[in-house]
């Protein structure tokens, strides 16, 4: 978690949200039919795509009880600090060992509980990859509100807002809550990214 601000206003940076990324990898790990829409992104950034370990006779169950836990992720409040699990109660619902709050969704549960450390091995490595590449200290949050502010001749009233980014292969920025965004980690970290954040500033600022 990355945070950038002032006295008056706080962005907040979700680069490897981990709980995020075990989710994407089982979608696309087990094949599940669960298309983009609304919270839902496109297709996971998963290479090489492992094998599924469920059939067809699962499916319906796997898609169903992905998409609440999906949302359920989507609703739970923002990290505050210090940002760990243990501090996030809600969380742990939706944490190894047992992923309790996957319970109602059998199929799903014994799945995810037997396969979660690969989707976490996978995250882990595409960690790493960013950090080593810099990504986390690419974005032009300052400089965008700075700008903002020198064209309203006045500084931002106050706001916060928290980016979630995530390894898919669409490039839609999507609400996910009156403050709270998911965003595609090609789109945040690419060109587009300063004019989306500036539309997204204007309104508030």
């Amino acid at each position: 978690m990355r945070l950038a601000g002032s006295p008056s206003w706080r962005i907040s940076e979700d680069r490897w949200p981990e709980s995020f990324d075990w989710a994407l990898w089982f979608r696309a790990a087990e094949r599940m039919d669960v298309g983009p829409g609304g919270v839902v992104p496109g297709a996971a950034d998963v290479e090489p795509l492992p094998d599924p370990s469920t059939d067809l006779s699962e499916a319906a169950e796997l898609a169903a009880g992905w998409l609440a836990w999906w949302r359920a992720l989507v609703e739970l409040p923002p990290l505050a600090p210090p940002f760990d699990r243990a501090h996030r109660p809600a969380a742990l619902a939706f944490g190894p060992p047992d992923f309790p709050g996957l319970a109602g969704w059998p199929a799903l549960q014994r799945v995810v509980t037997r396969r979660w450390r690969q989707a976490h091995d996978w995250h882990t490595a595409r960690m790493t990859a960013g950090l080593e590449a810099g990504l986390h200290e690419q974005a032009p949050i300052g400089q965008v509100v700075a700008r903002l502010e020198d064209e309203l001749g006045r500084k931002a009233r106050p706001f916060s807002l928290e980016f979630v980014l995530l390894p898919v292969r669409d490039d839609q920025v999507r609400p996910a809550g009156p403050d709270r965004y998911l965003v595609p980690g090609r789109v945040y970290d690419g060109p587009r990214w300063p004019g989306l954040l500036r539309g997204l500033l204007i309104p508030r600022a």
